[in-house]
């Protein structure tokens, strides 16, 4: 991406600015349909800046939680009935989120959400089903997750290069609002990858169902990101000084 910057100090701060600006602005496209294998993004970033949950086990269930430097809507706690959805020696089923003790009372839209490992090598049973719900306990029937953002990990191409094929399977059901993801149609042998997808609303609880061990799902948040402030101001004043000097 490039940007046309004009001449002089305040021609170099709007140019700063759109660059800033335009880090984050690239439009979210809904995961939608179905298909045999996710798309991989192009380009492809790899995994986000993020953080992962923090995980401590309690009673009936476990609790996630992030901290500094995430972003601040982030920082905070969430509980969790079940197990915990990752890890071979954590049991399978159904782990339900509740994030009324975030900073907002809810996941906030643009969580990351990682699938890990989610493939046809160690069982063809491997699968996940998600499904969302808003402040009114309703299942959001929009599509709320976004086509990948990024894609981590050893692919089976030449050079341990992702391939299209690597990637699991998608279902999303418009009437009941649930993804379905499956490794049975991963080709090519036995990746072993991270894929991110973003949250597209709000959410207050959420239900994964985890089918085999060998797979994991986690929440991740993003990182804050710092106000250009002084540094901006500093690289306008130099500018604008350069200016006066050849003036």
């Amino acid at each position: 991406m490039s940007y046309g910057c004009a001449k002089g100090a305040i021609g170099l701060g709007v140019c700063v600015c759109a660059l800033v600006m335009g880090a984050g602005s690239a439009l979210a496209v809904p995961l939608t349909g179905s298909g045999s294998n996710l798309p991989i993004p192009s380009p492809n970033p790899g995994a986000p800046a993020n953080q992962t949950r923090s995980t401590a086990l309690i009673s009936g269930g476990w609790t996630g939680s992030w901290s500094a430097p995430a972003a601040a809507a982030w920082v905070g706690s969430f509980t969790v009935s079940g197990p915990i959805p990752s890890g071979t020696t954590n049991p399978t089923g159904l782990s339900r989120y509740s994030f009324g003790s975030m900073p907002t009372a809810v996941l906030p839209t643009g969580t990351f959400f990682r699938l890990g490992d989610l493939d046809g090598g160690s069982s063809t049973a491997e699968a996940f089903t998600l499904l969302a719900f808003d402040s009114g306990g309703n299942a959001i029937t929009t599509p709320w997750l976004t086509e990948p953002v990024g894609v981590a990990g050893i692919g089976t191409g030449p050079g341990a290069s992702i391939v299209p094929g690597n990637l699991p399977s998608w279902d999303f059901n418009v009437a009941t609002g649930m993804y379905t993801f499956t490794g049975a149609t991963v080709t090519g042998g036995n990746p072993s990858l991270s894929v991110y997808m973003e949250s597209l609303f709000d959410i207050t609880l959420l239900e994964v169902n985890r089918a085999q061990a060998f797979a994991n799902f986690s929440l991740h948040a993003p990182l804050a990101i710092p106000a250009p402030g002084a540094g901006l101001l500093a690289v306008i004043g130099a500018a604008g000084l350069a200016r006066r000097r050849r003036a």
